[in-house]
Parts: structure tokens; sequence; C-alpha cells
């Protein structure tokens, strides 16, 4: 791994770290505040340019009314000139919207992400990322169910989170019989390394 690749792979992951731990003024740190116009296209939203549509973008997420783990894997970086990094790479993420009639069970998915950073005095920082989700043919072959992980279960049954009778990981169940069922905790084994997934 070359001293490039550690230091974007670095960076990244203490971006992603924050994002799972809802820490938005860390996740802000990590952009580059001298861009005077930077742009984040989100898989979910349109494009957010400039630093007012950033920070309300940052403060939609509300950690009381949700959880969501992302993960991030298959880092490709180069230099592109000198002092400017791109990095292209995979994010999976898994959401958990609590007492949510329409998700009453995580949903997940991935995406492919670009994001450009510029080398500062403070180490490198971010000032352009776009999502790219998978066609929707992809995403039909069943890819979402797999998404899911045990770990999205845990943590939100440990914070007070309840699922529906029938609902842990692989099991299938009609929305009517779903709605008609009890409430029952997550799947029971609970305990999972560090690491998300």
């Amino acid at each position: 791994m070359s001293d490039l690749h550690a230091e974007i792979a670095d960076v990244l992951e203490r971006y992603v770290a924050h994002w799972n731990d809802w820490e938005m003024e860390a996740v802000k740190a990590l952009w580059d505040a001298d861009e005077p116009e930077p742009i984040y296209v989100a898989e979910e939203a349109p494009a957010h340019i400039g630093w007012a549509a950033l920070d309300r973008y940052w403060q939609v997420s509300e950690p009381r009314r949700s959880e969501h783990f992302i993960r991030l894997s298959d880092l490709l970086v180069r230099e592109i000139a000198p002092g400017i990094a791109h990095a292209f790479y995979t994010l999976s993420w898994n959401v958990f919207i609590y007492n949510n009639r329409l998700y009453p069970k995580p949903i997940g998915g991935t995406v492919r992400a670009t994001t450009l950073l510029r080398r500062k005095e403070e180490g490198w920082r971010l000032f352009h990322h776009i999502e790219a989700p998978l066609a929707s043919l992809i995403q039909l072959k069943g890819r979402p169910r797999k998404e899911r992980r045990p770990r999205t279960f845990c943590v939100a049954q440990r914070k007070g989170g309840r699922f529906l009778e029938g609902q842990n990981l692989g099991q299938r169940r009609s929305v009517k019989s779903s709605i008609r069922s009890k409430t029952t905790a997550a799947p029971a084994s609970c305990s999972f390394s560090a690491n998300p997934g």
C-alpha cells in the first residue's frame, strides 16, 4: 500500500466513523474549509452545492429517530494533480428508522463513490463527493436483503428498538401479517466484533 493510499484511507475511514457516530461537526471538519464551493451529491437527494446547502443536509440527520451504519470497501486512490487526490470506492449502508410503518425493519444498499481531496497542512480534506447508486435492475436481484446486517438490529435493540415478529434476517412475511404481529426482540445472537457488518 502506498503512502498516498494509506493517508486517504485513514481520512475516509475517519469520515465514515464520524457518520456512524452522528458526529456531524467532525464530518464537516474533514472537508476543506477554504473551498469556496464544495459539492456533495448524495444518493438520495439533489446536489448540494456550497456550504449552506451542505450544512442543511448534515443537520437533517436525526440520531434520536434512526440508526445507520456505513462501510467503506474497494478503495482506489490516485493523485491527479499536485496536492489533489481522487478516491473511488464502495459504500454499503444500512438504516433502521424507529417506529416507521413504511420501513419497519432495516434497509440497506450500496453506492459507488468518488471523492476529491486536497492536501492541507492538517492533512487531506474533501471538497467534492458524489455517490452513484447501482442500477435498479441490479438492486432488484435481491441485494438489499443481503445488505441488511445483524449489527443493525443489535445496536438498535440496545437503544430500545423493537421489531415486528418474523422480521429477523432472511425471513419474509406479507405486509398484512406483519402489521398484525406482535413486536419482539432482534435476532437472538447480538454479539459481534467492533468491525461493522
